[in-house]
């Protein structure tokens, strides 16, 4: 079997004309406190790494390691960031391009073009090209994907020393069971996105724009289902998945099995009705972007997998009650 040409998205930027090509990832985006961080690396074109790819498969010892091999080989690497308050004030996805432009302003060496992981972000300062799971694919995203893990895991190993009842050394901020337990006992702290589940319960949400405030909720009941698939050893592969076909919530491995997971958030009381299965329209987009997600992910269309319902609750007291439904439907229905 041949090896894998991770330098296949750069060599096709250089011959488009494009000399100077980077990677951007974050790190951060999904956690309940803390920054999110992003990383822009330039690297010298083809340069043997062979240690470096998709942070989320190395190890904290094997990160650590290429983090050092990439500082010592890279032409240039700039860090940008944007904090909870940041994040609170201009949601989640604009303060990752917040934090995406800054690191490239932070460029030693401009790039001519970046290829950025995950979907385009707008506006730009200088051309992208977008790739969805491009840390899986581009050798420069999966250094950036790298750059900004450990340039985070260290800060709120930072942070720990501040605040040492939340126990960010060890989650980084994700909102792991002890973190909620931590939330519960000591309320937030700066750190927190107030934005964000369980911390919501601090913010009225009654004075947001009701699209706002329902994205909100959204977001929050996505990290809570994330959170607890995690506990019930899913692995998670890819969240928030979109193509011009659909899009997806969570795609998560249980055991052999793909799953294809639907979050239904909305506040109620422990009594509230459960969530209704996902209605026709949104069945066919899910299965189609599942089919989209197999084919680009090398899958073959075959491979044992069920879409199911992740219902979240968030009641008046703050905490989240989830509630799984597998085999919502069935593929085809």
């Amino acid at each position: 079997m041949p090896a894998k040409d991770w330098w296949k998205e750069e060599r096709a930027a250089r011959n488009r004309g494009f000399r100077a090509v980077a990677g951007i990832d974050e790190a951060g985006r999904g956690t309940l406190a803390g920054p999110v961080v992003a990383a822009c690396v330039l690297l010298p074109f083809e340069t043997d790494l062979p240690g470096v790819r998709d942070s989320k498969t190395l190890s904290e010892k094997q990160r650590e390691a290429a983090f050092e091999a990439i500082y010592e080989r890279a032409v240039s690497i700039g860090i940008g960031m944007a904090d909870a308050p940041t994040i609170d004030r201009l949601n989640i996805l604009r303060a990752t391009h917040h934090a995406m432009r800054e690191a490239v302003a932070a460029m030693t060496t401009p790039p001519d073009i970046v290829l950025i992981d995950g979907r385009a972000a707008h506006p730009f300062p200088v051309p992208q090209i977008a790739l969805l799971q491009g840390d899986s694919r581009s050798r420069s995203i999966a250094a950036a994907s790298i750059i900004a893990k450990v340039t985070r895991d260290r800060l709120m190993k930072e942070m720990h020393l501040l605040y040492p009842q939340y126990g960010f050394a060890e989650h980084k901020g994700y909102g792991t069971a002890e973190h909620f337990a931590a939330l519960e006992q000591f309320g937030p702290c700066p750190l927190h996105r107030k934005s964000f589940a369980p911390v919501t319960r601090l913010l009225d949400t009654s004075l947001l724009p009701e699209e706002d405030a329902r994205h909100r909720l959204g977001e929050s009941g996505e990290i809570v289902a994330r959170s607890h698939l995690i506990r019930l050893g899913w692995e998670i592969l890819s969240t928030r998945y979109r193509c011009r076909e659909g899009e997806i919530d969570i795609i998560a491995r249980d055991g052999e099995t793909l799953v294809f997971v639907e979050v239904k958030a909305r506040r109620g009381s422990a009594r509230t009705v459960p969530a209704e299965a996902v209605d026709a329209r949104k069945r066919t987009l899910m299965q189609t972007a599942a089919q989209t997600y197999l084919f680009e992910s090398e899958l073959p269309e075959d491979s044992p997998c069920r879409f199911d319902v992740a219902e979240v609750i968030f009641l008046p007291d703050g905490r989240a009650s989830v509630r799984l439904l597998p085999d919502a439907f069935m593929a085809g229905e």
